[in-house]
Parts: C-alpha cells; sequence; structure tokens
C-alpha cells in the first residue's frame, strides 16, 4: 500500500485529523470502560453474562471490511470490498478516489457483516473501529459512520491502532504468549516492537514516511 500517498493531500487531510484530535478523550474513555467491562464479566464466574460481540469497521487505506467477531476471537460474520481494481489503473491509490469508493460501500458491508453472523446491531456489546494509522480521508469515513452507529444504538466505541491490530492477528490463529517480538511492514507503517501485552507495546523503531522495499531498491539501484 502506498501510504505517501497522503502527503500529496496534506492540507485537506488536516480536517479530519483534527476532528480526529476533538473525539480522542472520548476514545480513550470509552476505551477504558468497555475494559474495565470485560474485568466485571470475569470477576463474576457464578452468572449468567451474555457473549461480548463486537462489531469490528477497517477504512485504513483501500479497502473497507467488517466483522462480528466474539470474545473467543470467533469470526461468526464478515464482508469485505476491494478497491484493488480500481487503483490499479491509475498506478497507485488516489486518497480522494479512495474515501469515495469507501463511502460508497460501508453501509453495505456492514450491513453484509452482520447479516452473515445473525448477529443484531442491537445485541453488540461495542463497535471498534480502525482509527490510525492510514490514509486521513479514507479513516474519516469508518469513523464518522461508526459514531454514528454508536449514537443510534447506544453501544461503547473501541478506538483500535491498526498495525497493533496486524500485531495481534498472530493470536487468533496460533497460540502465540506475550511477550514476543513483531515486525510490521504496511507501506510507510513500519514498526518494530516488542508486544508485551493488549495495547502494551515496547517501541523499537519505525518508520512513517517510506516502506522498507523503497528504501532497499534505492540503496541496491542508487
Amino acid at each position: 500500500m502506498f501510504w505517501a500517498q497522503f502527503f500529496s493531500r496534506h492540507a485537506h487531510a488536516q480536517g479530519i485529523l483534527k476532528m480526529h484530535s476533538v473525539t480522542e478523550g472520548v476514545l480513550k474513555s470509552t476505551k477504558h470502560c468497555w475494559n474495565m467491562c470485560l474485568r466485571t464479566t470475569f470477576c463474576h464466574p457464578a452468572k449468567h453474562f451474555p457473549p461480548k460481540l463486537v462489531l469490528g469497521i477497517e477504512t485504513s487505506c483501500d479497502d473497507t471490511g467488517a466483522a462480528v467477531v466474539d470474545e473467543t476471537g470467533n469470526i461468526l460474520g464478515e464482508a469485505l470490498h476491494s478497491q484493488q481494481e480500481v487503483h490499479l489503473k491509475t498506478g497507485g491509490i488516489i486518497p480522494p478516489v479512495a474515501q469515495q469508493l469507501h463511502r460508497e460501500n460501508i453501509t453495505r458491508i456492514v450491513e453484509k457483516a452482520l447479516e452473515a453472523s445473525g448477529i443484531s446491531p442491537n445485541e453488540l456489546s461495542a463497535i471498534a473501529t480502525t482509527t490510525k494509522p492510514g490514509l486521513a480521508l479514507s479513516l474519516g469515513v469508518g469513523l464518522e459512520y461508526s459514531l454514528k452507529l454508536v449514537d443510534q444504538y447506544k453501544k461503547p466505541f473501541i478506538p483500535i491502532h491498526h498495525m497493533e491490530a496486524h500485531a495481534l492477528t498472530i493470536r487468533l490463529t496460533n497460540p502465540v504468549e506475550f511477550p514476543f517480538l513483531v515486525l510490521l511492514l504496511s507501506g510507510g507503517h513500519c514498526i518494530l516492537a516488542v508486544a508485551q501485552g493488549v495495547s502494551d507495546f515496547l517501541l523499537l523503531g519505525q518508520s512513517l514516511d517510506i516502506a522498507p522495499g523503497d528504501m532497499l531498491d534505492k540503496v541496491i539501484f542508487q
């Protein structure tokens, strides 16, 4: 993914970034409340609690994705719209084009994921959405749509750092225990870190403006 495309639209993107800043306090507060809710569930084993069901929404770059996941990591329903065919014609991701495609498809994708899961919005325990890093124009679509759902159905909101999500995905498919070393390569956002726990990462190094492959090409061919 060509994250550097973002910088060509930096001025236009600032509006969305400011929106993220305004909501940051709310996001941290709701994430804390959600963590407390999870702790409460395990403090009373004798009581019956309904399963925790989370709707996840991803629009960090060029794919519109949604899934319903339970508290054990099982994916109950998912849907994805890929923009690859469109961006291949232009030779790269153009942020305003990606933004418009997200807007055109996000409602359909979320509804399709919910339908596949058999879960209604009222049954959800929370809504989780990618808030950073990524293309600001794309992120804004997912955030705006998610906050409307949060307001409509009165659900907690969980902000997701998509690089942390990449790091933790391995735990959905393999019994990997904390801590573990992780190298994340995602366009210009590249991170080397030690995953010590959920939302607990020791950052060893990172890049924000160039992908390792791009740098390697410059070293070899120049």
